[in-house]
């Protein structure tokens, strides 16, 4: 049986963290904000267990600068490797909402 892999992506204040809680709430392993480097190792170890046949991950932005030249080649090669399905999933939100985020939480938007 295939196993399913969502990863989450998207701009920050898009809803990523949300999205994860939600998927949480529904049976999945959620992980929030691993690096790109570790999610095979993450694959990997979770193809070792039993239980963790949903899975969502979720990848900041900031992450993606020095790694995103390699994030397509390394789907390919953990859905050829593993027993995962993998969707990737983007979020967006528009500036308005981004804003309005940032300023109720008085944080600077890293980006």
């Amino acid at each position: 049986m295939k196993r399913e892999l969502l990863i989450l992506s998207g701009l920050s204040g898009s809803g990523k963290t949300t999205a994860l809680h939600t998927l949480e709430d529904i049976g999945y392993y959620c992980v929030d904000n691993i690096p790109v480097s570790m999610l095979s190792a993450l694959s990997w170890t979770l193809a070792e267990t039993e239980n963790k046949n949903r899975v969502a991950v979720s990848i900041d932005a900031r992450n993606l600068d020095d790694d995103f030249s390699d994030f397509s080649q390394l789907i390919n090669e953990i859905s050829k490797e593993s027993d995962f399905n993998i969707t990737v999933l983007f979020l967006e939100a528009n500036r308005e909402s981004i804003l309005k985020r940032f300023n109720e939480t008085r944080r600077k938007h890293p980006l």
